[in-house]
């Protein structure tokens, strides 16, 4: 069994979700082993599996590149059908399909906390320029934090939204030429993981705030997702609050980003 140690933050929701999403590709893989465990320390986000850090990156690159947007038909709040940005699924090579965007307190009618984009944006945008950034994990060591240049963010990752979000204005619109680069591998796990391994929604206090539990104690990996809902007894964990933030500029919705978690217990 290898030792997988990966320096993800737990106040940071894109690592949160990245971390679910490796462990359920873990174990999807040919090798997979009832004996692997996943768990957190203060810094890390640790993996007991039979498959090498590099083995683990390849499986989570061939998912990732094959994620696509598939539009959908929805209907707004007056009933009437009509499609929305945040309508449709995101599905893979493998036939996984999933939508964290559309929220489940009205049948999808309206998006949930995890749409933070613009209109003029759509997932299959995001998409197309996220997998144009993404290195091949061959060769890589680095693969899982590789950076590219551009806006191309589901704003969960707070390292990326910080220094133009909170001010009001698009990161492109910041005018210093000085832009926040994203993590191509860390935004398509993430939106995997939210979409495919995690079930954030319910993680939701209500609409606009979610918490979520890292546990410290080595569990199976298809319990990651339960243990993160805090939906596991007996498992030690820490526990932390998170709303987007954005809309205390004018409507906000194209400037609405995760910060860093809040830690409540």
């Amino acid at each position: 069994m290898q030792k997988i140690s990966l320096p993800l933050d737990e106040r940071n929701l894109a690592h949160v979700l990245t971390a679910l999403a490796l462990a359920g590709i873990a174990d999807g893989m040919e090798d997979a082993n009832p004996a692997s465990r996943c768990w957190w320390t203060e810094d890390e986000f640790k993996l007991l599996i039979p498959a090498t850090q590099s083995a683990l990156f390849k499986a989570a690159h061939d998912l990732v590149q094959g994620i696509r947007w598939v539009e959908g038909i929805g209907c707004n709040e007056k009933r009437e059908i009509k499609a929305a940005p945040h309508h449709g699924l995101f599905t893979t090579a493998s036939a996984q399909l999933g939508n964290p965007l559309i929220s489940f307190y009205d049948q999808g009618i309206t998006s949930s906390i995890f749409k933070t984009f613009s209109g003029q944006l759509n997932p299959a945008k995001l998409l197309s320029k996220q997998l144009a950034a993404l290195k091949p994990a061959d060769g890589h060591p680095d693969w899982l934090f590789q950076s590219g240049q551009g806006v191309a963010g589901w704003k969960f990752d707070c390292r990326v939204s910080g220094h133009a979000y909170d001010q009001g204005y698009s990161a492109n619109e910041e005018g210093s030429g000085d832009l926040t680069p994203f993590y191509p591998a860390i935004e398509l796990l993430s939106i995997a993981g939210a979409a495919f391994f995690a079930g954030p929604h319910v993680w939701l206090t209500d609409e606009d705030t979610l918490s979520y539990c890292v546990w410290q104690h080595p569990i199976f990996l298809p319990l990651a997702p339960l243990a993160a809902a805090a939906l596991l007894d007996g498992i030690d964990g820490r526990h932390y609050k998170l709303a987007t933030r954005g809309n205390a500029y004018g409507k906000g919705a194209a400037y609405r980003h995760f910060p860093e978690a809040n830690l409540i217990s």
